[in-house]
């Protein structure tokens, strides 16, 4: 299936150096609509309860743990008011060796294919979570330096983080999907990547129910067991987040914002926004900025 949209049409790093670090220091509450990429992502769980969802499977954790998230696996995040965190986000392509060797073959090459997939969720319970733990720090640490020595520090790293997962046996082998799993998951990109490309205008649930081949009635149940959330919450989810981007990077006027973001109405739009942020969008921008 073609990426689009949902994939945040963003680029993580450069060209040069595919990998790039992001922050939450818990300034109100925050959420990430479901979304997918082709890059793996660890993210840090710093202070904080947190709910996620990858790959349709709900989880609720407690900070300190380390989440990862393989590419193109769809997951949403939830943070509370407080809660903290981190994430590393790079193309695992970046760890091929040129030279084709044991490790390549073994672990480099199936990663990159999908054929060995990274533990979900490591935490203080287990034994090495003090070595993982500051294996990811360092990664971070050196990633936000930006110059060559710490990109190769940062590479280091990486080998040495999957080294300590693999001689935990945290490498687990990725068995054939179920017909019905692989269908779910696809249909819920096409569904996803359909409203990511139309949320600035009125869009009709027949329209997305035809995306995903089913009359409107039954999607509406479908999306809402799928997801835990209803069609329209999850349009204005996504909807309010661009918003919030838009406060932050430019300085338009809030109606103009409200219209792009598929608004017409700027009272239901500040009720939507309060509803999600805790804040009126005049309130987040002064705040935030």
């Amino acid at each position: 299936m073609e990426i689009s949209k949902l994939k945040e049409n963003a680029v993580h790093g450069t060209t040069e150096f595919p990998l790039a670090v992001y922050k939450w220091e818990g300034v109100g509450s925050y959420s990430v609509p479901l979304h997918w990429h082709k890059e793996t992502e660890v993210i840090s769980l710093e202070s904080g309860t947190f709910r996620l969802s990858v790959n349709m499977k709900e989880l609720v954790v407690t900070a300190p743990a380390l989440i990862f998230v393989g590419s193109e696996e769809i997951h949403s995040i939830w943070l509370e008011e407080g809660g903290r965190e981190q994430a590393v986000v790079f193309d695992v392509n970046m760890l091929s060796f040129e030279y084709y060797d044991g490790v390549q073959h073994k672990m480099i090459r199936p990663l990159v294919d999908k054929k060995i997939r990274l533990p979900l969720i490591i935490d203080e319970k287990n034994s090495f979570w003090n070595e993982l733990s500051q294996i990811y720090r360092r990664i971070y640490e050196n990633a936000v330096k930006k110059d060559l020595s710490a990109y190769l520090k940062v590479k280091a790293e990486l080998y040495h983080m999957l080294a300590c997962l693999y001689e935990n046996g945290c490498l687990e082998n990725v068995k054939d999907e179920q017909a019905s799993d692989s269908y779910k998951i696809d249909t819920m990109k096409r569904v996803l990547t359909f409203i990511h490309d139309n949320y600035g205008r009125k869009i009709q649930i027949d329209e997305i129910a035809a995306v995903a081949g089913m009359n409107a009635q039954y999607f509406c149940r479908y999306f809402k067991r799928t997801t835990g959330k209803t069609v329209t919450e999850y349009i204005n989810e996504i909807r309010i987040n661009r918003a919030t981007q838009e406060l932050l990077e430019t300085d338009d006027k809030i109606i103009e914002i409200a219209m792009r973001c598929g608004y017409d109405n700027m009272g239901y739009f500040i009720r939507r926004f309060f509803q999600l942020k805790q804040m009126t969008p005049s309130e987040y921008r002064k705040k935030s900025k």
